[in-house]
C-alpha cells in the first residue's frame, strides 16, 4: 500500500520480520485514572483522508482499520510465524475450495455484531465487494477483486453484485474467472471488512462506518482528532485493552517527538525526525523497550508519469535511473533507515532475485548520453515531511546535472496521494513508497504497474504505465503457481526495472518510538508496525 517513508507503515510484511514478545503482559486495573486507558496517537505533518474501507489506502488509515475491522479471514494477534498465517475470523473455518481452484465457499458466524448492534451477515461482505467495484467509488480495492466472475459488469454499471458472488443462508460463495493462488490473501485485506448491508455508495467516503472489530470510529471530521472507541457488541477473540484511541492529525514532527518523549503522546504513527534515530539508538537500544526497528517489504521510488511527454521516452526514464544518488537518498532518513536498491521487488519477497541494473551512486556520463543533450523541465510531487523535503532537493540537484530542471511541489501525504492518483494531474514525477499488502509479487508488479487498472481517481499506478506487452505478461504471470509464478515475476522485475516506469532507490525499515506508559510491544505482521490492539497500558 501507499507508503510515506519516515517511520511506521501500513501493510503485510510477512517475510523476514522481527516480532517482539511483550515485556509486560498486564493491563491497567479499573482503579486507575480514566486517561490510563486512552491510547494517545499523533500523525505528524499529515492527515487521514479516508477511513471508509473501500477508499482508505494509506499506511496510517490501515493501521487504524486493523482495530475496527472484522474480515472473513485475518491474521491473528500473535508473535512469530503464527502472526503471519491466515486464520478464520468471521468465517467459521477456512473456505471450501473446488478442485478447479476457482470457487471458494465461506460459512459465516452468527455472533459478530457491528458497533451499532446490527448483525454481521454474509451480505456484509457482499456489500464490501459491491462498493469496491462500483464505478462511482473509484476504489483502489477494485484491483484486488477484478477477477471475480461478473466483476466487469459491476464496474461498467450493468449490475450491482457480481454474478460470481452468491449468498445462501450463512454461506457466501465467490467464484473467480480462473484459479488465483493469492485470492485468500486478497480477501483478507481491510478493503473487504464487513460493512452494513446498506452502507451507501459515496465517492467522498463514509466518515464513520460502523465497525465489527474490537473498536469503531466514533468521530472523524477533516483534520480534527479522530476518536476510536470500544465496540460494545464485540464478541470476538481480539483484546480490547483501551477504552478510547485518539489520533491527533497534522502535528509538527519535532513537537510530536518531544510529546512522545515526555509521555504526553504514546506513538507518532507517521514517524520521527531523521536526527532522532541516533539519539534513540544510543539511549534505548533497538527493540529493547521503547525504540523499535523492523525490516519491511518496502520500496521507495520515484514514479515517472509516462502519460506526459517527457517520460513517454524510455531513455529519459533510464537517464533518471542512472542520475539519482540512491545512497544519499537513503541516508537522509537517519540511522537504521534501510539500504539503497534499484529493483521493484524487495528482498525477502517471493520472486525476488538480486540483480544490479542501475548504480547506487550517479553515473552522470551515462545519464547525459541517454538525454542526448536535451534540456527539459519537470514537476515533481513530494510529501512535506523532513525526509521527503530533503530527498526532493537531492533529486532536484541530481537531475539538474543532466539537463532536467525539476520544480518540487510539496503537499501533506493525504493531498499528495490524492493529487498524484488523479488521472491527468499535471506532474511528471511522484516521490512515494510502497509497503506490501501481502507477500506476493502481484502486489508490487501488477498493482503498481498494470495499465488495466488505471481509473479517473485513486490510482496506485502513478506512473500511469500502460504498456500492452507488459500488461499481457503481468496477466499471464498472475495465473501461474509455484516456481513458474516466481520465475515469471523475477523476469518481469528485471525487465520493468530496466524500462524504468518508476525508479526505485531503496528498501526502508519500520522505526517506531513509544512512550513509557505503554507496554506489550509486538511487531504486527499484518499492519507493518507495532500492533495497536495488542499495546496495553503499563501497570503503575
Amino acid at each position: 500500500m501507499t507508503y510515506r517513508w519516515f517511520g511506521p507503515s501500513i501493510a503485510m510484511a510477512m517475510t523476514g520480520v522481527v516480532l517482539l514478545a511483550a515485556a509486560f503482559t498486564g493491563v491497567a486495573s479499573g482503579g486507575e485514572a480514566a486517561t490510563s486507558r486512552v491510547l494517545r496517537l499523533n500523525a505528524s505533518d499529515t492527515a487521514i483522508e479516508f477511513l471508509d474501507p473501500a477508499l482508505n489506502y494509506d499506511f496510517i488509515g490501515w493501521r487504524l482499520e486493523y482495530m475496527t475491522c472484522a474480515r472473513l479471514l485475518a491474521y491473528p494477534d500473535k508473535a512469530g510465524a503464527a502472526g503471519a498465517r491466515l486464520v478464520p475470523e468471521v468465517a467459521r473455518g477456512m473456505p471450501r475450495v473446488t478442485r478447479n481452484g476457482r470457487t471458494y465457499t465461506f460459512t459465516v458466524r452468527r455472533d459478530f455484531r457491528f458497533s451499532d448492534g446490527s448483525r454481521v451477515t454474509p451480505r456484509s461482505f457482499v456489500r464490501a465487494i459491491e462498493r469496491a467495484l462500483h464505478p462511482k467509488m473509484q476504489s483502489p480495492a477494485a484491483n484486488f477483486v477484478g477477477d471475480i466472475v461478473g466483476a466487469g459488469a459491476v464496474q461498467s454499471g450493468k449490475r450491482t453484485t457480481p454474478s460470481g458472488v452468491v449468498v445462501q443462508g450463512d454461506r457466501l460463495t465467490i467464484t473467480l474467472r480462473r484459479p488465483a493462488p493469492d485470492f485468500m490473501s486478497r480477501i483478507a485485506m481491510v478493503f473487504f471488512c464487513a460493512v452494513p448491508e446498506n452502507l451507501p455508495i459515496d465517492p467522498q467516503g463514509v466518515k464513520t462506518p460502523p465497525g465489527a472489530g474490537p473498536y469503531y470510529v466514533a468521530e472523524f471530521s477533516g483534520t480534527k482528532p479522530i476518536l476510536i472507541k470500544r465496540n460494545p457488541y464485540y464478541t470476538g477473540s481480539r483484546p480490547q485493552r483501551w477504552d478510547e484511541v485518539i489520533l491527533n492529525q497534522n502535528v509538527n514532527v519535532q513537537t510530536s517527538y518531544l510529546q512522545v518523549r515526555r509521555g504526553e503522546i504514546d506513538l507518532d504513527m507517521a514517524g520521527l525526525p531523521p536526527a532522532a534515530h541516533t539519539e534513540l539508538t544510543r539511549r534505548y537500544g533497538i527493540n529493547n523497550g521503547r525504540y523499535f526497528v523492523n525490516p519491511g517489504l518496502i520500496i521507495q521510488y520515484i514514479a515517472l508519469n509516462t502519460s506526459r511527454p517527457l517520460f513517454k521516452d524510455v531513455k529519459a526514464r533510464q537517464a533518471v535511473a542512472y542520475a539519482i544518488n540512491r545512497t544519499s537518498l537513503m541516508r537522509v532518513a537517519g540511522l537504521n533507515g534501510g539500504r539503497p536498491n534499484d529493483q521493484i521487488l524487495p528482498p525477502g519477497l517471493p520472486g525476488y532475485e538480486p540483480v544490479t541494473i542501475f548504480p547506487n551512486t550517479p553515473d552522470i556520463a551515462k545519464a547525459k548520453d541517454l538525454m542526448g543533450g536535451r534540456t527539459v523541465k519537470a514537476v515533481m510531487y513530494t510529501g512535506n515531511d523532513p525526509v521527503s523535503t530533503s530527498q526532493g532537493e537531492i533529486i532536484r540537484q541530481n537531475l539538474g546535472a543532466i539537463g532536467i530542471e525539476v520544480t518540487v511541489k510539496r503537499f501533506t501525504f493525504a493531498v499528495q496521494i490524492s493529487k498524484a492518483g488523479t488521472k491527468g494531474e499535471p506532474f511528471d514525477m511522484n516521490l512515494i513508497g510502497w509497503f506490501a499488502d501481502y507477500p506476493d509479487p502481484y502486489d508490487f508488479i501488477n498493482i503498481l504497474l498494470s495499465g488495466e487498472s488505471i481509473a479517473k481517481a485513486n490510482n496506485i499506478n502513478t506512473a500511469y504505465f500502460d504498456d500492452p506487452v507488459f500488461n499481457r505478461r503481468m496477466e499471464q504471470a498472475a495465473q501461474l503457481f509455484g516456481d513458474a509464478r516466481l520465475s515469471a515475476y523475477a523476469r518481469l522485475d528485471r525487465d520493468l526495472t530496466r524500462a524504468a516506469p518508476f525508479v526505485v532507490y531503496g528498501n526502508s525499515t519500520v522505526r517506531e518510538f513509544v512512550s513509557d506508559r505503554v507496554a506489550c510491544p509486538m511487531y504486527s505482521v499484518p499492519s507493518g508496525g507495532l500492533n495497536l490492539t495488542m499495546l496495553c497500558p503499563k501497570p503503575r
